[in-house]
C-alpha cells in the first residue's frame, strides 16, 4: 500500500487544483482520495508514505502518437527500418519506452511499426519484460502504394485490399488502425498536404475497424485529407498542419479527436544542416501549423497530445514539452494538462481505467514539485512516476 499525504491534485477531473489530499493506492489501484487532516492517526500499519507537501500529483500522461521504433536522433530514421535487423530495431524502441515511462508517460498509442514490432514491444512491456507505458499497438500503418509511410506501412489500394489490410492488422495483434491519410509536409517535401487516400477508402477503413472493435487514427495534413478523415468517422486526426478554419468546422462537428503533434513544427524551427529552401518552407509550416492549432483550441475542439516521437528530434521524453506547446497554442494550463491525460484517456477508450485519480482508477500518476499551474516545465522533471501501483521512477524512492 502506497500513500501520498498533503499532496496538490490535479485529479484530470476538476478545473481546479486541490490543496491538501491524500491518494492512497491499494494494489494496482486508488482506493481513496481524501482531505488531508493533519496528526490524523496513519491510514495503515505497512506501506510506504511519500510526502506531498509543496508537490502536485497529476494522472499519469498520455501520448497519442509515438514510434518507439524509429531512431529520433538519425536524419533517415525512417529509412533505417529498411536497412537495420528487427532484434537492433526493438532494442531501441525498448529504450524510448522506458524514456517515456520515465518522463511521466504511463500509456501511449503507436502511430504504427514495422513488422509488428510494436506488438512485439507492448506485449513485452505487459509482461513485465522491459519497463514502458503501457502500449496501444497499431502494426504497419495503411497506406496507398508509394504513400507517406511506405516505409513502415501496409501498402493496399482500393476498398477491398484496404479492408483485407485492416483484417491483417487485427490478425496479428494491433489495437487499433493507422491510416495514412495524406503526404506529409516534411522538410524535404515539394508539395506538401497532397491528399492520398480518398473518403470512400477511408470510410471502408473506418466501417471494418469498427466491425472488428477498432478505432482509427488519420494522418492528415491538408484540407482534403481532414475533410475525408473527419467525414468518414475516424477517431482522431494526426497534425492537421495546413487545415483551414472551414476544414476544422467540419472536424469540429465530426467529433473526432486533434492530435496536432505540435513538438514537430516546434522541434524543426531549429533543426540544423537545413538549406534556405528548407528553412524558408519550414516557417511557412510552422506559420500554418501554429494557426491551425491555435484555431482548433478557440473552437473547442478536443485536443489531445501526441508527440510524434521518433520524428527527426522528437524525443519520448517530449510530453511535458507537447502539454506545454498546447497551452502556448492558447489552452489554459489546466486545459492543457487534460489534453495531456483525461482527454488521451477517452480518445483510447480507456477512460473508465486511467487519465483521472478518482477511487478505483488504476493507479498510474505523477507526481512533480512546486504548480505546474503557474509553470508547466515543472511536468518535465517527474519528481516520481507510479504505473498501476509500483513506484517505477525513481526505481530506488
Amino acid at each position: 500500500m502506497i500513500v501520498v499525504e498533503n499532496v496538490r491534485l490535479i485529479d484530470g477531473i476538476a478545473d481546479h487544483a486541490m490543496s491538501a489530499m491524500d491518494v492512497t493506492i491499494d494494489g494496482e489501484r486508488i482506493s481513496t482520495v481524501r482531505p488531508h487532516v493533519r496528526g490524523a492517526a496513519p491510514l495503515f500499519q505497512e506501506g510506504t508514505v511519500i510526502d506531498g507537501t509543496g508537490r502536485t500529483l497529476l494522472p499519469g500522461f498520455v501520448d497519442c502518437h509515438s514510434h518507439y521504433p524509429i531512431d529520433p536522433l538519425d536524419p533517415d530514421g525512417f529509412a533505417l527500418f529498411k536497412q537495420e535487423p528487427p532484434e537492433r530495431v526493438i532494442l531501441r524502441a525498448a529504450r524510448s519506452a522506458a524514456a517515456a515511462l520515465r518522463a511521466g508517460v504511463t500509456t501511449s498509442r503507436s502511430g504504427g511499426a514495422p513488422g509488428n514490432l510494436d506488438v512485439v514491444l507492448r506485449d513485452a512491456i505487459a509482461h513485465g519484460d522491459v519497463p514502458g507505458p503501457r502500449l496501444l499497438a497499431a502494426g504497419p500503418a495503411l497506406t496507398i502504394t508509394g504513400g507517406h509511410g511506405w516505409l513502415f506501412g501496409r501498402e493496399a489500394d482500393g476498398e477491398l485490399e484496404l479492408v483485407r489490410a485492416v483484417r491483417i492488422n487485427v490478425r496479428d495483434g494491433a489495437d487499433h488502425i493507422k491510416a495514412v491519410a495524406s503526404e506529409a509536409a516534411m522538410l524535404t517535401t515539394a508539395v506538401a498536404g497532397v491528399e492520398e487516400l480518398t473518403q470512400p477508402e477511408l470510410e471502408a477503413i473506418v466501417r471494418e475497424a469498427a466491425r472488428l472493435r477498432r478505432r482509427v487514427m488519420a494522418h492528415a495534413q491538408g484540407n482534403q485529407a481532414i475533410l475525408n478523415a473527419a467525414r468518414a468517422g475516424v477517431a482522431s486526426v494526426e497534425h492537421a498542419f495546413l487545415a483551414d478554419d472551414a476544414t476544422l468546422e467540419v472536424l469540429k462537428e465530426s467529433g473526432a479527436t486533434l492530435v496536432p503533434t505540435l513538438t514537430v513544427t516546434d522541434v524543426w524551427s531549429s533543426l540544423p544542416g537545413r538549406t534556405p529552401d528548407q528553412e524558408a518552407r519550414q516557417a511557412t509550416l510552422s506559420r500554418l501549423h501554429r494557426r491551425s492549432a491555435e484555431s482548433a483550441i478557440a473552437m473547442d475542439i478536443p485536443i489531445a497530445t501526441g508527440t510524434d516521437c521518433g520524428v527527426r528530434g522528437v524525443l519520448p521524453e517530449h510530453i511535458a514539452r507537447e502539454i506545454r506547446n498546447v497551452h502556448e497554442h492558447g489552452a489554459s494550463s489546466m486545459a492543457a494538462i487534460k489534453a495531456g491525460t483525461a482527454n488521451g484517456a477517452r480518445l483510447l477508450g480507456l477512460e473508465d481505467e486511467i487519465g483521472s485519480v478518482s477511487a478505483g482508477k488504476l493507479a498510474d500518476l505523477v507526481l512533480v514539485d512546486g504548480d505546474p499551474l503557474t509553470d508547466l516545465r515543472r511536468l518535465e522533471s517527474p519528481r516520481m512516476v507510479i504505473q498501476r501501483g509500483r513506484i517505477v521512477h525513481p526505481t530506488t524512492p
